[in-house]
């Protein structure tokens, strides 16, 4: 049974948009060519090292969410190891209790948003 995990690429920061966007798609091609199903991928930007690591003070941060068997966990990270373009990966299993309380609490901040946004067009209206 798949399980959701959720994985944060850093790519070499000298690295320019274009190519970047292939090495996204090799590496996304990666995970489903060993039966993963993507769900989403986030470009986080470009951020610097807190220390110069192999020659790098920067990197491109990339956030994928997956399902995949958890037995092909370990069959990523051999892949990703012999991937040049691919600086670092961290892959964590992902708690879905915790995103659906994250849901239900973003929700409820739109909707007071809403409403203190309404209960001041109203105020508006009424100082007219």
């Amino acid at each position: 049974m798949p399980r959701n995990y959720e994985a944060l690429l850093i790519f070499a920061g000298n690295v320019n948009e274009d190519s970047l966007d292939k090495a996204i798609e090799r590496a996304n091609g990666d995970i489903e060519k060993l039966g993963g199903k993507i769900e989403s991928v986030e470009n986080l930007g470009r951020k610097q090292f807190a220390r110069v690591m192999g020659k790098c003070e920067s990197g491109v941060y990339v956030k994928t969410r997956f399902a995949i068997e958890p037995d092909q966990i370990s069959a990523i990270h051999a892949r990703f190891a012999l991937n040049d373009e691919c600086f670092r990966i961290q892959i964590i299993l992902r708690n879905e209790r915790i995103e659906a309380a994250k849901k239900v609490d973003d929700a409820r901040r739109a909707a007071y948003k809403a409403k203190v946004a309404e209960a001041a067009a109203a105020a508006e209206a009424q100082a007219e």
